[in-house]
């Protein structure tokens, strides 16, 4: 568990220095039941041990949140010295309940990285040039018989194929209402997936708006 804590504040860090985005909910739950969250104060949980990953996570989704109605928070504000990773035993549940309860917590989003799986990627590639042949005599149709109407000349090198190591990520983002029974407080099960970070740019934000638009269905 510890190893996909670290390479979910990997795959955090890569995202943002990556080109495009490719996030896509494989699956998504929601209880019907439960009334709207938007009155109620959130706080984003984002499950790695990577600090500067974290704070980024959980920013970006709250800013998405804020956007669309609801009244959020990071975890790294609410407590800057907590360790979002760490095994918490009974009494301590308890007490991180009472805790959220006392600083105003209705509700906490958490997300945490559930699989990675690795996997080769293979591309093609192949350069190809276009060549107009030039009129030498004005507007004329006739210009040779490689020329006639303008015949447009295709230089093509070999398709090259291209092979990599890639990874694709599945994230599991689920919300508690702390307010409602034991029994009650799963609220939604939100699974994402993120393929090939590494050729990605925007992936956080994306998949921020992407968790935000499942909660608003």
């Amino acid at each position: 568990m510890k190893t996909l804590y670290r390479l979910f504040g990997t795959l955090i860090v890569l995202i943002f220095f990556s080109s495009c985005s490719s996030v896509k909910v494989t699956d998504s739950w929601k209880n019907l039941e439960v009334l709207d969250i938007k009155n109620k104060k959130v706080m984003v949980v984002s499950k790695t041990d990577d600090k500067v990953a974290r704070i980024r996570f959980e920013k970006d989704l709250v800013q998405n949140l804020n956007k669309n109605g609801y009244q959020s928070v990071e975890s790294y504000i609410m407590f800057p010295k907590s360790s979002p990773t760490k095994e918490l035993n009974e009494s301590e549940i308890v007490e991180i309940k009472k805790t959220l309860k006392d600083k105003g917590i209705d509700v906490v989003i958490v997300t945490v990285l559930k699989d990675c799986e690795e996997y080769t990627k293979t591309t093609t590639r192949n350069n190809t040039s276009y060549t107009m042949y030039p009129s030498y005599y004005g507007l004329g149709y006739y210009r040779g018989f490689y020329r006639y109407y303008g015949t447009v000349y295709i230089e093509s090198d070999p398709i090259t194929m291209i092979t990599t190591d890639a990874k694709r990520y599945t994230l599991e983002t689920v919300v508690f209402d702390l307010t409602q029974p034991e029994e009650r407080q799963l609220l939604s099960v939100i699974t994402t997936e993120i393929d090939d970070p590494q050729t990605l740019r925007t992936v956080s934000i994306d998949f921020s708006k992407r968790v935000v638009k499942e909660l608003n269905k």
